[in-house]
């Protein structure tokens, strides 16, 4: 038996990505090596090319992996990252059993164990399961979706735990950006007073900076463009992003180099003046992510604050958004 990966758990058995190259390779019976390509999807077509028929999709292993391999990769970011952890632990677990065997019994055990580790990781597990048995069908296989009869736990109680600990004060704010440099500090204003996804404030453009308002052509998942209307603290967070951005950059934020921030040069930048601000007094580091947080339970107004984000439905802000729970003025008792 070979050494089980370290890396790259979504490639099949034998397929390889060398670091230098880039290359996908895959290795035969002979120990043949053969070039795939360097982009995942055309690499993996030309894997399934070189597959014989009987190694097609049999096993609840080939059908993540095929899932993980065609499909995930076409989803955003975030979201893929967090379907290669989740196929990860169904792998390990339901991938020896072969599709036309697994049972609506053997998914809700998997859930029961899952669920006694983590509710919110095995609440997740089943969401992906699912899809990858609808996906199955598609692909001429004859499968029951046995995540339908499965009773899910709650996640209320874990989620307003760890909500109150990872809002995020003014003081604490206040440390981070006086370690930040100018862009980010910039960033952080901005991202306080919109609520706009990381994705969304990495592709500012100086073009979307008009004389009336700031217009966003895409601020959510599910698209909408957004304009918003000048206030003192946006125009100053916005020139100050400006006085950052280099003249000839289109960005508001860019590298030492003058290109846009990618995700990989955003991160390492956010830990470094993170890392920093801990070594000086903040208490405890917090992710990007949390600012929209902040930003959603700051607002009193919860509708306000759901049109503002770009969400369809005030629930979707209060569940996975507002962090203090609903702001209300308690009942006057009467003499």
């Amino acid at each position: 038996m070979g050494r089980a990966r370290k890396t790259n758990y979504h490639l099949p058995e034998k397929v390889y990505q060398d670091k230098k190259s880039h290359m996908f390779y895959f290795v035969d019976a002979d120990n043949k090596y053969h070039q795939l390509g360097r982009e995942l999807g055309p690499a993996m077509s030309n894997y399934y090319d070189l597959m014989p028929h009987h190694k097609r999709v049999i096993s609840m292993a080939d059908l993540i992996d095929k899932y993980m391999i065609e499909n995930s990769p076409l989803k955003a970011p975030q979201t893929h990252r967090g379907e290669k952890k989740c196929a990860r632990q169904l792998r390990h677990r339901l991938g020896g059993i072969f599709a036309d065997d697994i049972t609506t019994a053997d998914v809700a055990e998997y859930y029961r164990l899952r669920s006694d580790e983590s509710i919110v990781c095995a609440n997740r597990e089943m969401c992906l399961l699912s899809v990858i048995f609808q996906a199955a069908i598609g692909w001429g296989v004859s499968i029951e979706n046995h995540t339908r009869l499965i009773q899910k736990r709650g996640e209320a109680e874990a989620k307003n735990k760890k909500k109150v600990e990872r809002y995020i004060t003014d003081e604490q704010v206040d440390i981070f950006q006086a370690y930040t440099p100018k862009w980010l500090k910039a960033y952080v204003d901005i991202k306080l007073i919109t609520g706009l996804r990381q994705c969304a404030m990495l592709e500012l453009t100086k073009a979307m900076v008009h004389d009336k308002f700031l217009f966003i052509p895409n601020i959510g998942k599910n698209g909408g463009a957004t304009r918003y209307k000048w206030s003192s603290e946006l125009r100053a967070a916005i020139n100050l992003a400006l006085e950052a951005s280099p003249p000839e950059s289109k960005f508001l934020f860019t590298t030492t180099k003058g290109t846009a921030h990618g995700e990989s040069s955003f991160k390492s930048a956010w830990r470094r003046a993170m890392e920093k601000a801990v070594k000086n007094g903040l208490s405890q580091p917090f992710a990007e992510r949390y600012l929209r947080n902040k930003a959603v339970t700051d607002c009193d107004d919860l509708a306000t604050a759901s049109k503002i984000v770009g969400h369809t439905s005030t629930s979707v802000t209060k569940q996975h958004y507002s962090m203090l729970g609903t702001t209300v003025n308690p009942f006057t008792r009467k003499a």
